[in-house]
């Protein structure tokens, strides 16, 4: 595969050349163009599009998205992700796969080494429709599994089987619903279910024995999840899930029940109150004038009096004349008497 910059458009591609092979098989040659058309019509965020099929003096060559980021198997590398990412994960593969085989295409070569994850989580789906053309697919055919000399790579992906094709039989779009089984106990145990020393013995394993339920390896996971690969991961054709739609459902209802669990477990804090410079001089300066407030209501008479005398108006002196039947005579009181005494008497006449 090569990197290339794809100048009419603009954009940035993944090439891949065409074995010689196939392009001097007339046969070959024509069912290839047939594959890289029905692959070139799907469109899904999940699948890495193909763009064209191209000849060059006679060399053929299929230009697809540049997809950047790193594969699910180097992201795994032997660890278990997180349940919710795994889960995340493996919702955008089944909706792929559902859109892929809506179209009556089946991909085959399904693998962790051939799904990227991109910088911001998502799935890529590599060689959707053209696994016929892939050296993966080569390696799935009956003929090959049962040849052990091609060693760790053929054994790499003999992981991915299915048992219809570990057997040699017909298969259709369930046999990517089990491999897509295999990935996921993958991503939540960061082991394959099925191991064995050559591709036969892992053929036989695939088609035989019965893997463990992948919360008995990671006792992290939800219970839940167990039934859903159990499922996908069924021998039997009619006990598999018919569509990738379906399990994609389930998958969901899934995620829903981790996202309930994840926030009923969250702690809840206390509010957090924003402090600013100099908010704790308010609030002294405040509480002070409180206090302020409420001795002054405590004693409000005497500040009320004293507030009178101090800026008050000055009191108005009344003279008040004393008609014979109408009002009674001012009355003097004791002091003004004791003065009126000591007055020397009224001598004067009138004139």
């Amino acid at each position: 595969m090569y990197r290339a910059r794809d100048t009419r458009a603009g954009r940035t591609v993944a090439i891949k050349v065409v074995p010689a092979g196939i392009a001097d098989d007339p046969v070959r040659r024509k069912r290839l163009h047939e594959d890289a058309r029905a692959a070139a019509a799907l469109s899904h965020p999940n699948l890495a599009a193909l763009y064209e099929i191209g000849e060059h003096e006679g060399q053929l060559f299929l230009v697809f998205e540049f997809v950047p980021g790193q594969t699910l198997k180097a992201i795994i590398a032997g660890r278990p992700l997180n349940p919710r990412r795994a889960v995340d994960v493996a919702i955008q593969i089944a909706d792929a796969l559902a859109d892929g085989h809506a179209e009556g295409i089946v991909h085959r070569d399904l693998t962790s080494e051939n799904i990227i994850l991109t910088p911001k989580g998502n799935a890529k789906i590599l060689d959707f429709g053209l696994a016929s053309w892939t050296g993966g697919g080569a390696r799935r055919e009956p003929d090959a599994i049962l040849d052990d000399a091609p060693g760790a790579r053929a054994l790499a992906t003999a992981s991915y089987l299915s048992p219809e094709q570990a057997l040699g039989e017909p298969f259709d779009q369930r046999t990517d619903i089990f491999s897509l089984g295999i990935i996921m106990f993958e991503m939540l145990t960061g082991r394959l279910p099925f191991s064995g020393s050559s591709p036969s013995a892992l053929a036989l394993q695939i088609a035989q024995a019965r893997p463990q339920a992948p919360t008995a390896l990671n006792p992290a996971l939800p219970g839940e999840i167990n039934a859903i690969v159990s499922r996908a991961l069924s021998k039997s054709l009619d006990q598999r899930y018919e569509a990738a739609a379906t399990l994609a459902a389930e998958l969901r209802s899934v995620a829903a029940i981790l996202d309930v669990r994840a926030a009923a477990s969250e702690p809840v804090s206390p509010p957090v109150v924003a402090r600013r410079r100099g908010s704790s001089r308010w609030v002294v300066i405040v509480t002070l004038l409180a206090l302020f407030g409420a001795a002054a209501w405590w004693q409000r008479g005497t500040v009320i009096r004293a507030w009178q005398r101090a800026f008050g108006p000055a009191a108005v002196s009344r003279v008040q004349s004393h008609v014979p039947g109408v009002n009674p005579p001012p009355q003097e009181s004791s002091a003004a008497r004791g003065w009126r005494s000591m007055l020397p008497p009224d001598t004067s006449t009138a004139t």
